[in-house]
C-alpha cells in the first residue's frame, strides 16, 4: 500500500461525514445570516449590502468605482494596471491562532466586493471544524472570477493560511489563482514607516483615516472566544469578532482609496515632508510617473532641518544616478550649508571634482575636510580610506 492509499484510508476514517454530527447552533438571532448547505456540507454565511455613500473615515465606499488604476505602477512596479473595480476583492480572516502553521484554521473569512452601485460584504463562518470543506468550497466559487486580491499582511499570513487549509482539505485544485495580490501593509510601510511609530491597521485608521474603533475586541482574544463558542454554541460570543472583521475590510478600502487619491498624484499637493520623501523614492524605484525631483523639493520646502537634510541627500543621489553632475554638486553644497559636518557630502563632492567636473584642488580640499571629521568622530576605517584618497590626489596635483 503506497502513501496515497494510506492517506485516503485515514481520511475516510476521520472524515466529518463518518463522525457523529452534533447539533449546530442557529446564529440568525445573534449574528444574522443563514445556513448554506452544499455538496461538502454546511456552513454559516452573513451577507451585507452597503450603500456607496457610506463613509468610513473621510471616504465613501462608492469612490472605489472612480479609482484610477494607472497609478498602481507607483505601488506595484510589475502591475498591468488594466483592471476595473469589479476585479477587486478585499479579504481578511479571523483564525484559531496567531502563529499560523497547519494547526491554525480560518474560522471566519470576510470578503468585500464592489458590485453595481453597492459594496457587497460577505462573511463565511464555520460553526465547528467539520464545516471547513463546505466553507472553502464556497470561497473558491465566489473568488474564482476575481483578478486582484487585496489584503493587509495577507502575503505573509491570510493567503498562505488559506492555501494550507485548501491543501489539507484535499481541495488544492480549487485554490483561486490571482493575477495580482496587493498587500496594503507593504505599501503602508513604504510610505509611512518614518512618519508613524506603527503601520498596523489600527494605527493607520487613527492617523490616516481618522477612524477610531469603539469596543473592539483585542486580536489575541479572538481564538479563545471562538473555542468558547464551539463548546457552548452561544452565537453572541462571535458578535464582536464579526464586527472586528467588517472594520478590517472597510479600513482596507479606506487605505486603498487614500493611496490612490489625488493627494499623492502631484508633489505640490503633498503637505507632509516625510511622505514627500517616500514618494520621491517610490517614483525613483518604479521609473514611471512624476519626477522624483519634485517630491524631494517639496520635502525641502516643507520640512524641518532633519527632513531637509534627508531630502537633499536623496535628491543629490538621484542626480548622481541621472549623471547630472552639476545639479548633484549644487545639491551637496546646499546640504553642507545646513549640515556642516556631513562626511558623505564632502566625499561625494570630492568624487565629482576629481572625476566629473575636474578640479583637483577642490577635490583635495573636500577630502581633507572629510578626513578631519572622520578623525573627530573616531571612524578609523573611513579615515584610512580618506587618507588614501588624500595621498592619491596629492600625487596627481604634483604631476
Amino acid at each position: 500500500m503506497d502513501l496515497q492509499d494510506k492517506l485516503r484510508r485515514m481520511h475516510k476514517k476521520t472524515s466529518p461525514a463518518s463522525q457523529p454530527q452534533k447539533s449546530l447552533p442557529d446564529l440568525a438571532p445573534s449574528l444574522g445570516g443563514e445556513e448554506i448547505a452544499g455538496s461538502e456540507g454546511s456552513f454559516w454565511r452573513i451577507k451585507k449590502q452597503l450603500p456607496g455613500d457610506l463613509r468610513h473615515g473621510p471616504y465613501r465606499l462608492g469612490e472605489i468605482a472612480k479609482l484610477d488604476f494607472s497609478r498602481i505602477s507607483l505601488w506595484e512596479r510589475t502591475s498591468k494596471g488594466e483592471f476595473n473595480p469589479a476585479d477587486l476583492v478585499f479579504l481578511d480572516t479571523e483564525t484559531t491562532g496567531l502563529a499560523g502553521g497547519t494547526g491554525t484554521a480560518a474560522f471566519l473569512v470576510g470578503m468585500g466586493f464592489w458590485e453595481g452601485e453597492r459594496f457587497r460584504l460577505e462573511q463565511y463562518l464555520m460553526r465547528d471544524f467539520p464545516e471547513e470543506p463546505a466553507m472553502l468550497q464556497e470561497i473558491s466559487e465566489v473568488l474564482g472570477p476575481k483578478k486582484i486580491l487585496i489584503t493587509f499582511n495577507g502575503r505573509s499570513f491570510d493567503w498562505p493560511l488559506l492555501q494550507t487549509r485548501f491543501t489539507l482539505a484535499r481541495m488544492h485544485k480549487e485554490i483561486p489563482a490571482w493575477e495580482e495580490h496587493w498587500d496594503l501593509l507593504f505599501w503602508a510601510r513604504r510610505l509611512w514607516r518614518k512618519k508613524l511609530s506603527s503601520c498596523s491597521l489600527t494605527s493607520l485608521e487613527r492617523n490616516i483615516l481618522n477612524f477610531f474603533r469603539e469596543g473592539d475586541i483585542p486580536g489575541w482574544e479572538i481564538p479563545q472566544r471562538y473555542f468558547e463558542f464551539v463548546r457552548s454554541g452561544r452565537g453572541e460570543l462571535l458578535r464582536d469578532i464579526c464586527e472586528h472583521n467588517v472594520w478590517d475590510i472597510l479600513s482596507m478600502v479606506g487605505i486603498l482609496l487614500h493611496l490612490f487619491g489625488e493627494k499623492y498624484s502631484q508633489a505640490k499637493r503633498v503637505e507632509c515632508p516625510r511622505e514627500a520623501i517616500a514618494l520621491g523614492r517610490l517614483h525613483e524605484k518604479n521609473g514611471r510617473g512624476n519626477s522624483p525631483e519634485d517630491y524631494y523639493l517639496q520635502a525641502i520646502k516643507k520640512g524641518n532641518k532633519q527632513v531637509r537634510v534627508e531630502a537633499l541627500k536623496n535628491l543629490a543621489l538621484y542626480f548622481k544616478k541621472q549623471q547630472n553632475w552639476e545639479k548633484a554638486r549644487e545639491t551637496w553644497i546646499s546640504l553642507l550649508e545646513i549640515q556642516e559636518n556631513s562626511i558623505l557630502a564632502r566625499v561625494e563632492l570630492a568624487k565629482i571634482y576629481e572625476h566629473r567636473l575636474p578640479d583637483l584642488s577642490k577635490a583635495l580640499q573636500m577630502t581633507m575636510q572629510a578626513l578631519v571629521f572622520a578623525w573627530h568622530e573616531g571612524w578609523e576605517r573611513a579615515a584610512a580610506e580618506l587618507d588614501y584618497r588624500r595621498k592619491r590626489l596629492e600625487r596627481k596635483l604634483k604631476r
